[in-house]
């Protein structure tokens, strides 16, 4: 009799462990700064990592930095409405950015130094591949300053931003072309830039980076002089190329 009593007690305290085991392995949904859901049960977590099993068994790492929220996923819900609800979560992400960018710094052009400054307005698509990735186009204004005159220049330049890693916090590469349009007497050029920076990635689409910006712009003085030729009138033109080395802040949103 007290055989069976304490077979009875085990089996009972072996069904409420695997009670409550059962219960802390509720299936979560973690929510990533990119948009991207994982569902599955969270194997273990702490302040620098989360680990996923999902439910063909397989675990997965994530930096805890690249994760924005991780909730429960209720009983009553079905599987697909849990799938149409986590495609939602990604297709809501915003695909569309717009942004602010300014730089100053030292320029050198025509065998003399200067100042540049610049400031440029960004709008295209970010988040691209779900890896925060920036492409889109820029337009904006440059003034070359140089022995008391200012070359002014507006570009018109394609833009992409390229974060080196998925985290919070990232270093990024960044590259740009495009063409200048010269204001005043000369004519702009061609112009092409790099950029190294570290981005602060705050929300799921918005971002802060300070940086090094190293930029090219093609210049083209105009008239240099005139003469006539046939009954027309021909303009020479001096071409320079201004180099610049500006120090860059930017947000994205």
């Amino acid at each position: 009799m007290k055989y069976m009593l304490r077979l009875v007690c085990l089996v009972l305290l072996c069904l409420f462990t695997m009670a409550a085991v059962a219960e802390d392995q509720v299936p979560q949904r973690v929510v990533f700064r990119s948009g991207r859901v994982v569902v599955g049960e969270i194997v273990m977590q702490n302040d620098e990592v989360v680990i996923v099993k999902d439910a063909s068994g397989a675990r997965f790492q994530f930096p805890r930095a690249d994760i924005e929220e991780i909730t429960a996923v209720q009983d009553n819900q079905p599987k697909e409405e849990e799938k149409e609800t986590a495609s939602r979560s990604v297709s809501n992400v915003k695909k569309t950015s717009m942004g602010f960018r300014v730089a100053s710094g030292y320029m050198y052009m025509n065998d003399r130094s200067g100042i540049s400054v610049a400031a440029d307005f960004m709008i295209g698509a970010n988040n691209i591949a779900n890896r925060r990735i920036f492409l889109g186009g820029a337009v904006g204004y440059r003034a070359l300053i140089q022995a008391g005159k200012t070359y002014s220049v507006l570009p018109i330049d394609v833009v992409m931003e390229l974060p080196l890693m998925t985290g919070k916090h990232t270093p990024m590469i960044g590259a740009s072309a495009g063409y200048g349009i010269g204001i005043g007497n000369f004519l702009g050029g061609v112009n092409a830039g790099l950029s190294v920076a570290y981005r602060l990635n705050f929300s799921r689409t918005g971002s802060l980076h300070v940086g090094y910006q190293f930029e090219v712009q093609q210049l083209a003085r105009f008239p240099h002089e005139q003469y006539a030729t046939a009954g027309q009138w021909f303009a020479t033109e001096s071409g320079v190329t201004a180099l610049s080395g500006m120090l860059t802040i930017g947000i994205l949103f």
